[in-house]
């Protein structure tokens, strides 16, 4: 924190002084900038703490935490514009020196994070760094294992003891030893690690630790993987601990589907001429319609018509045992479909989709019935993927992913993206989504998958 106190101080003053020299030479950087970078350091320091950065320090939340860099920085400044605005003194200060310092210290603080982060892991590899000291509770073999895992994210394993010596069975005074131990050697974790035929003399043990004003876990046998997302819920006085939520919350869904409705509409208009002209175009360079539909799984996987110009020449076997994907050089593709494909502007009638709130914007792309049939038993989780609307625009897309699957890793690796995008959703990623696609289309690269 210290560090980080120096550094949004230093960053915040200097960039109001380069600014100065560099932009208005004629004025000077006053003494308020540097009042202004101090109240700034302070500022962001009480921001980490309100976000819970120690927490996520001690867990190791590399990503968290630098993600709170930025919204710490984007906090502070929000609160000293706030505080001019109310102390009538904006007008004497810089919109440009604000901006310059806002960018600055963004930047410094994530460079600072990331090599302390880097120092960290280096640290933690060679064993020189120690963030927590646990005591470890329960079968050998899993104690072991866990103590290897914890040991890699800076948590020390000081002493193992095995669940059996805590039998109901067993005298007091082995509790009484467990308890004398782990006040001794000053752990800051338990790890409880029972056998599913010991679950039962879990419950006995806990409230004997319970003495220790320490933190206790527990590993539930054969669920470590699932409890990795899992959370405790309450209904009423009914506990539960639930494994998986609903993807998008409703306040999610409402700013997701708001945000697709707008700007749905405005390409709409925008794009309205581009899209007449490539419907003609389409139309009287080939018989058939120049709208291609095809029905594809959506949201929960609802079966969507789903709206695409028309690419190739008209086809009338349908049939999921015929489905044969589109691939280079494939005689079924016009030349102006070609060009469609390439550009991606095939994907523009979509957009109606999205309004009728079939698709949305971003998400993971729509398969055809067939296409999916032929990947949903060798890929279990594959309609995992329905749990959000489909989108015009995907994670697996700007990752280069799209185009042909004829192999089982392709599918593979575009259902990996996507399922990481149904996990990891956040309003910031469908933006950082729809920018990578916007350079991508403009990207010499985006020719090379165009099927």
């Amino acid at each position: 924190m210290s560090l980080e106190f120096l550094t949004v101080t230093a960053a915040a003053y200097l960039a109001s002084k380069l600014y100065h020299h560099a932009v208005v030479p004629d004025a000077t950087a006053a003494t308020r900038y540097f009042t202004a970078a101090l109240l700034l350091a302070t500022l962001y320091c009480l921001s980490t703490l309100w976000l819970g950065d120690p927490a996520h320090l001690l867990a190791f939340r590399r990503r968290q935490l630098l993600w709170n860099a930025v919204r710490a920085t984007v906090l502070s400044f929000c609160f000293l514009l706030s505080g001019m605005f109310l102390l009538k003194t904006s007008l004497e200060y810089s919109r440009g020196a604000f901006f310059a310092q806002l960018v600055t210290v963004c930047l410094a603080t994530l460079a600072l994070r990331g090599i302390l982060i880097r120092r960290q892991e280096r640290a933690l590899g060679q064993g020189r760094l120690a963030l927590r000291r646990a005591f470890l509770i329960g079968d050998p073999a899993a104690s072991s294992a866990l103590s290897k895992r914890l040991d890699a994210n800076g948590v020390v394993t000081i002493a193992q003891f095995p669940l059996s010596s805590l039998d109901a069975d067993q005298p007091a005074s082995m509790t009484r030893t467990l308890i004398e131990a782990c006040r001794s050697l000053a752990v800051d974790e338990i790890f409880v690690l029972p056998k599913p035929s010991e679950l039962e003399s879990v419950k006995p043990v806990l409230d004997q630790l319970s003495q220790l004003p320490v933190a206790v876990h527990v590993m539930v046998p054969g669920l470590d993987g699932l409890l990795s997302s899992s959370e405790i819920s309450a209904f009423g006085d009914v506990a539960t601990m639930k494994v998986q939520g609903e993807p998008l919350s409703a306040a999610d869904e409402l700013l997701k589907r708001g945000f697709d409705i707008v700007v749905s509409a405005l390409l709409l208009v925008t794009l309205a001429p581009l899209m007449l002209m490539v419907g003609a175009l389409v139309k009287l360079t080939s018989p058939g319609p120049a709208l291609f539909r095809q029905v594809r799984h959506g949201f929960n996987n609802k079966a969507i018509t789903v709206l695409k110009f028309r690419t190739m020449q008209v086809r009338t076997d349908d049939k999921c045992e015929d489905f044969r994907q589109a691939t280079r050089n494939d005689d079924r593709v016009t030349w102006v479909g070609a060009t469609l494909r390439a550009t991606s502007i095939d994907e523009l009638p979509q957009l109606f989709n999205v309004l009728r709130g079939e698709m949305s914007l971003v998400g993971p792309r729509p398969h055809a019935l067939a296409h999916n049939k032929m990947f949903e038993e060798r890929i279990p989780p594959l309609s995992r993927r329905h749990n959000v609307k489909p989108g015009i625009t995907g994670w697996a897309q700007v990752n280069r992913l799209r185009g042909e699957t004829d192999t089982l890793e392709k599918m593979q690796r575009r259902i990996d993206h996507d399922l990481f995008y149904v996990d990891n959703w956040s309003f910031y990623f469908d933006l950082k989504i729809m920018f990578l696609t916007a350079l991508l289309l403009f990207s010499r690269k985006n020719y090379q998958n165009s099927y």
